[in-house]
């Protein structure tokens, strides 16, 4: 038998309090039957039901467990990577307080809800980096998101197929001849077009592999000029002010082919919610699998015992002193 917790002081004063009474009790009752010259036999039989009903609710609190069941705990889980567009364009504010800031806040909050899952984080524009490799560790994975910015990258624009070949590779890399990992997601966050050129290419290879691509476009339809970060905004050749809008058609397209979804952040709507349910919502894989050996408290057992004793006791009264 295994119990819920061990005998402590509190236990201990329960039953030294009774004793400490019955004793009295005990004691008094003698005296009584001494003077009175009479028999004292059925005072045990008392002493024995009070005995028995604070023995059972003592047990009772100790909480009793027998029986053990043994259970199977399956671990589930994703590979998940998170590619997220550094290019200029994110530090737009049409987005409040920024697209890029509006994104970190919002994956932060994706991240609680993807405990089982491993996460690798990707930043690209022109060309595509792994910021952190495939993790548990949400906490860091949380700090090294809050330190990316538009200049960590030294090429500018903007290039899917660089992020998705990396994640490509990442996911390759996390496979070895005896495990092989079914349940990929890529997570792709921009505001712009694509300007890359092997990005079907790309597209193509993780449809082949099951990998499932949801994409989130960041910014709005009517668009809005790029900070320069000198308090001004970009200029093209001709001095023109540069004008960055939503542009979902390949995101959507992406989206498409292998699987996933598309949804939007803009200053009207945000459908982080729903992109997190439909990640969520992509069939795990099962990491680990332990059995565990579970045993019920039966307290309720020796509880009902106990209750019955004092019901005994109440209702069937018994002279103690026979003169």
């Amino acid at each position: 038998m295994n119990w819920f917790t061990q005998i402590g002081q509190y236990e201990y004063l329960i039953v030294g309090f009774f004793i400490l009474l019955y004793a009295g009790f005990g004691i008094r009752t003698f005296l009584i039957a001494r003077r009175l010259q009479s028999s004292v036999t059925l005072f045990w039989v008392k002493f024995i039901l009070r005995s028995l009903f604070l023995a059972m609710v003592v047990i009772s609190i100790l909480g009793p467990s027998f029986g053990g069941v043994k259970k199977e705990v399956k671990a589930v889980g994703k590979d998940i990577v998170f590619a997220i567009d550094l290019s200029r364009s994110v530090n737009c504010t049409d987005v409040q307080p920024s697209r890029l800031e509006k994104v970190k806040f919002e994956l932060k909050k994706a991240l609680e809800t993807f405990s089982a899952d491993r996460i690798a984080l990707i930043v690209f524009s022109g060309e595509a980096f792994l910021y952190c490799p495939f993790t548990y560790d949400k906490n860091a994975l949380e700090l090294l998101l809050e330190t990316a910015n538009s200049k960590v990258l030294p090429a500018d624009g903007t290039d899917f197929g660089k992020a998705l070949e990396l994640a490509l590779q990442k996911f390759r890399e996390n496979q070895t001849s005896t495990k092989k990992i079914s349940s990929k997601v890529i997570l792709l966050v921009s505001d712009g077009e694509d300007f890359g050129e092997d990005t079907d290419d790309a597209v193509s290879s993780l449809e082949k592999e099951g990998v499932k691509v949801f994409t989130l476009g960041v910014g709005t339809y009517g668009g809005s000029k790029i900070p320069d970060g000198n308090e001004g905004f970009i200029e093209d050749e001709n001095g023109v002010e540069v004008m960055t809008k939503l542009v979902p058609k390949d995101l959507k397209n992406i989206a498409s082919q292998t699987g996933g979804r598309y949804f939007e952040i803009t200053n009207e709507k945000n459908e982080v919610s729903s992109m997190i349910e439909a990640i969520q919502n992509v069939e795990g894989e099962v990491w680990d699998v332990q059995v565990v050996d579970i045993g019920a408290n039966k307290y309720f057992y020796f509880l009902f015992f106990g209750l019955t004793v004092l019901l005994l006791d109440i209702l069937f009264t018994i002279n103690i002193l026979k003169v």
